[in-house]
């Protein structure tokens, strides 16, 4: 074997370990990927067959299919560079667009959105941060400080972001342009790199993936960072190509520029990123000075961004190289191997675990084809006979990115594994890449499979609309999650006609204690760790207990609550304390990740405006009766009538706790 195809065969025998095997099944008795069985059948008969299919039609038809494929091609190849990635651009945008409006109701579901939008407003009104509520525990989300100021623990570049679209009243849309924009970049470096052919596969592929398309219809972080590092991408493959000065000083600026960046969005992302980059560029920079001098523009360019981000460190987390992270939740949430914020002891074996769980993800959600996506890119990776630098550099990428994240405690999966979503590029790059790799190596049927195999199976993840493992099936599947997560606060407000109101959200029982603990004084670490040792019932009499005490006593009181807590006996008949909870979440709950961010910031930096929505904590809600005592009352979540699928908005009562 050549020493250039070390790399990826070590890299085709990684993916192969930890992507396509289940390892993480086997470290978890098969816990850890539940849909996996299912998975590999689908793959084993559906996508089995459709290659017999291929070959059969390949071997009796070798001719006809050459043609087809032929004209196929030179069609595609005829339609001018701009309009064809314009239109896959374009086809991105529409698309992750219309998933926000009718799979999530163009509104965040995650606390992660919630607090960066709600962020995203903080800047608008000419802030870093808030003065802390005078009540936080009623607009509290585990991903807000409220300690001295009022922020999301977020960098402050994925709010700016944010700010952008909120400011011209169409925060929902920022993401799909960008995604848009992603196409464009990405084509640009394939194009560089491994010709226009591929450079389009590659930008079809990336318009048309599932993966790309349902996290852009949301309000995430990582939809930014992906442009930006695509930019990079772009940059760094006219760097290399570069021959004068000027041309290898400005893609090094824009390089540092788009990196800078993102480090104010994802740190860790952009490190990886620059980290992989970095060790490119110091392997061209042999025997050309006019790219050695051009890396002083890309620093000076990184660290403009990096300052920002360094000075509203130092403004709200009180340090320039803190950040929100660790005022919430202290070493704990650092990179590595110790105990996380939940209590739980971050490992090697649980960091494998995690990088096996996120690339057995990538096989179904990055396509939704019935071929295993991270098997495709294997299948390339073992037919390629000469390597390119480029290949090196988007494996490196990709595998640091498994690597850095399987290091980090946090299970990060939302419509996907998101912690790879910023090496998408190269992912897609790859998988795109293999059909010519295995095309140049194969003859006869086996060749017409190799080319045709990728394009059935875009058509029948996009077409096939009656199976469940298809883009179809996925969005019938997020449509069924749940109604209440559609709903728009703004929209509730004007049905409701409501004027100079109070809106209680119920969350439900899970919900109240952890913030009911919040207002007691735990931090945000101490109650994620005791709602996770506890039942519910146990917490919800611990807080009791712990109000119940005349005079307070603030001393010990973390201590009493969990020793409480934990003193439970959890076959002991359930107090009315824990009744009352069970018949207020009966009558129905909703969720406060669209109403929160939709509360208006007053001049003052307190909220105000003409409808103010908080989270219902039974009877400890009538601590606002000094506040909001002036506006009309009401309840969001229970339902009017038993038969109600939805929740409805009823005037306040004055039931709970």
């Amino acid at each position: 074997m050549s020493h250039r195809r070390v790399a990826p065969a070590l890299a085709a025998l990684f993916l192969f370990v930890f992507g396509l095997c289940p390892l993480a099944n086997k470290l978890t008795d098969g816990e850890a990927v539940q849909w996996y069985r299912h998975a590999a059948l689908f793959w084993l008969f559906v996508g089995g067959a459709t290659l017999v299919a291929l070959f059969v039609a390949a071997w009796l038809q070798p001719k006809r299919l050459a043609r087809l494929w032929e004209a196929a091609s030179q069609w595609a190849m005829r339609i001018p560079t701009p309009v064809f990635v314009g239109a896959a651009a374009i086809f991105a945008c529409a698309a992750s667009a219309v998933f926000a409006m009718i799979c999530f109701g163009r509104q965040p579901h995650n606390a992660d959105e919630v607090a960066q939008l709600f962020h995203a407003k903080i800047l608008l009104s000419g802030r870093l941060s808030l003065p802390v509520d005078p009540n936080p525990e009623f607009f509290g989300m585990d991903t807000m400080i409220d300690v001295k100021r009022w922020y999301s623990h977020f960098p402050v570049g994925g709010p700016a972001f944010l700010a952008v679209g909120v400011a011209l009243g169409a925060a929902w849309l920022l993401n799909p342009i960008l995604l848009a924009l992603s196409v464009v970049s990405v084509h640009s470096f394939a194009r560089r790199a491994y010709g226009e052919p591929v450079a389009r596969a590659t930008a079809a592929l990336l318009a048309l993936s599932p993966f790309a398309l349902f996290m852009s219809a949301s309000f995430m972080n990582h939809v930014p960072v992906l442009w930006l590092t695509a930019v990079a991408m772009s940059q760094l493959a006219r760097w290399v190509d570069a021959e004068r000065p000027r041309e290898a000083n400005v893609s090094a600026a824009l390089i540092g520029l788009a990196t800078g960046v993102s480090f104010t969005v994802r740190p860790l992302d952009a490190l990886v990123v620059a980290g992989v980059i970095g060790v490119m560029q110091l392997t061209q920079l042999r025997g050309s000075r006019t790219r050695l001098w051009s890396i002083g523009a890309e620093l000076v360019a990184g660290l403009i961004p990096a300052a920002i981000l360094f000075h509203a460190n130092a403004e709200t987390n009180g340090a320039p190289f803190r950040l929100g992270y660790e005022v919430l939740y202290g070493s704990a949430h650092q990179l590595g191997f110790h105990v996380d914020p939940y209590g739980t002891m971050h490992t090697p074996m649980r960091a494998v675990l995690f990088a096996s769980k996120y690339l057995l993800q990538l096989n179904v959600l990055l396509f939704e084809w019935p071929l295993p996506a991270v098997g495709v890119i294997i299948a390339g990776l073992v037919a390629l006979r000469r390597p390119s630098r480029w290949d090196h550099f988007l494996l490196a990428l990709l595998i640091a990115q498994v690597v850095a994240y399987a290091c980090y405690w946090h299970d990060g999966v939302f419509r996907g594994p998101r912690f790879l979503f910023t090496a998408l590029p190269a992912i897609v790059i790859l998988a795109a890449r293999a059909p010519f790799v295995l095309a140049d190596i194969s003859r006869g049927a086996a060749r017409l499979v190799a080319i045709y195999a990728l394009p059935v199976c875009v058509l029948m993840a996009w077409l096939a609309w009656g199976m469940g493992d298809t883009v179809a099936g996925r969005v019938r599947m997020y449509r069924r999650a749940s109604p209440i997560l559609r709903i728009d606060a703004d929209s509730v407000a004007g049905a409701s006609h409501l004027r100079h109101a109070l809106v209680f959200v119920n969350e439900g029982r899970e919900a109240r204690n952890l913030h009911y603990l919040w207002s007691l004084g735990l931090s945000r670490g101490d109650a994620a760790r005791l709602m996770v040792s506890a039942p519910s019932c146990a917490v919800s009499i611990a807080i009791e207990a712990e109000e119940a005490l005349r005079p307070a006593r603030l001393e010990g009181r973390r201590d009493r609550v969990v020793r409480t807590a934990l003193s439970v006996d959890p076959k002991a008949p359930e107090p009315e304390t824990c009744a009352r909870d069970v018949r207020q979440d009966d009558a129905g709950s909703a969720s406060f990740a669209p109403f929160f961010p939709a509360n208006t910031i007053d001049s003052s930096g307190h909220v105000g405006g003409n409808v103010v929505y908080v989270l219902d904590l039974g009877a400890h809600n009538e601590v606002l009766r000094s506040r909001f005592g002036d506006r009309t009352w009401y309840r969001f979540g229970p339902r009017q009538h038993a038969s109600d699928s939805l929740p409805t908005m009823l005037p306040y009562d004055g039931i709970g706790r």
